[in-house]
């Protein structure tokens, strides 16, 4: 899988910036969407694979070369009318896929589930679950224990949110010719992610498998309300209301759409960071001065209530939180907002401006 980082570039103080920081939507549009997954039905726990982290380019590179979407699905296959997993929960009666979607029982403990300390619920009792980027694993449970869902998360590093829902399962696995339409069981579902759950995340209603017709109810969602860990080298994190629109010293972005191998790590934006100093270092002014990075936003951007990528917005001073006045914006008819911001500061900064270590002045 291809990774896109896109990248802006504001090179020397001649150079007219924007001004409050707009977020370049025309740019993240062109970029590749995030990777959203659907996990299995078919099984009962499922951790993927651990893949290499997202590498980091200076400002300067060249962007993506084409948008191109990364989805990952589950592949349809006859079954072999082999047994699956026991379930754990009540099997309505008639056993048919409407009765499952208007069982009051089973409703009711998505409802009656407390949220656990430390989250936020994001939704209750959804017909849906996530299908989202960032997906870290299944977990079936033995019952509908949002506080055990919970654990999980807090067990799995990097994880940020999980969705819990009530499943229709195959009791065997569903064959056209020998056991196409079998009794069902009920799952307790408990799916892990590294990046803030939406409702419009909520999309997954199920699938048939054969004639056998998988249905989820009972779908709650729960963020962590904790902020992000804090940066080696830098302050932080401090908790902004919005993007920061700042007056100046503004160096410019990187974007990091959502995928297996990137989540909302903040962390990633100071190696931007960081390695926007180190190439700036490398290619001073001719007096052989340059503006090092400082201080970076890190956020969560969403199109139209769905999570897409990190935005980091980069700066060679420091602002307060009471410039982190940009909500979201508007391209055409989609609607972008802004999570999840929060701003770090490097905590030994050079002066500014700085001086290339390896430079010789023109004209000295």
């Amino acid at each position: 899988m291809r990774l896109s980082i896109l990248t802006l570039g504001i090179v020397g103080s001649a150079l007219a910036l924007p001004h409050p920081q707009d977020i370049d939507l025309d740019a993240v549009a062109a970029a590749e969407p995030p990777v959203i997954v659907t996990p299995p039905y078919d099984v009962a726990s499922n951790i993927p694979s651990v893949l290499t982290t997202t590498s980091v380019a200076p400002i300067a590179t060249d962007g993506p070369e084409s948008r191109k979407r990364s989805d990952t699905a589950v592949e349809k296959r006859d079954g072999t009318c082999a047994a699956q997993p026991a379930g754990h929960g009540p099997v309505p009666s008639p056993d048919t896929a409407a009765a499952f979607q208007s069982d009051p029982d089973l409703q009711a403990l998505a409802t009656n589930a407390p949220t656990p300390y430390g989250y936020a619920s994001v939704f209750t009792n959804m017909a849906a679950s996530v299908n989202a980027p960032n997906y870290m694993g299944l977990h079936t449970l033995t019952s509908f224990d949002s506080l055990g869902c919970a654990s999980l998360c807090d067990r799995a590093s990097g994880c940020t949110a999980f969705n819990i829902y009530i499943e229709r399962d195959p009791s065997l696995s569903p064959n056209s010719t020998n056991c196409p339409n079998p009794a069902s069981v009920t799952n307790f579902k408990c799916t892990l992610y590294g990046t803030p759950l939406t409702s419009g995340e909520a999309v997954n209603t199920g699938q048939y498998r054969d004639s056998f017709q998988v249905v989820i109810i009972g779908s709650n969602a729960y963020n962590k309300n904790s902020p992000p860990p804090a940066i080696s080298g830098f302050t932080g994190p401090v908790e902004l209301g919005g993007a920061i629109n700042a007056p100046n010293s503004y160096m410019g972005f990187q974007y990091f759409p959502f995928s297996q191998s990137q989540g909302f790590d903040p962390a990633t934006c100071a190696s931007a960071c960081t390695a926007q100093t180190a190439y700036d270092s490398r290619h001073p002014n001719a007096d052989c001065t340059y503006l090092p990075c400082i201080f970076f936003n890190a956020y969560v951007l969403s199109e139209d209530g769905v999570p897409q990528g990190l935005y980091c917005s980069m700066y060679n001073a420091t602002f307060a939180p009471s410039y982190g006045t940009n909500y979201g914006q508007y391209r055409g008819s989609d609607r972008y907002t802004v999570s999840d911001s929060y701003s770090y500061s490097l905590i030994d900064p050079p002066s500014q401006p700085a001086l290339s270590p390896s430079c010789t002045a023109s004209g000295s």
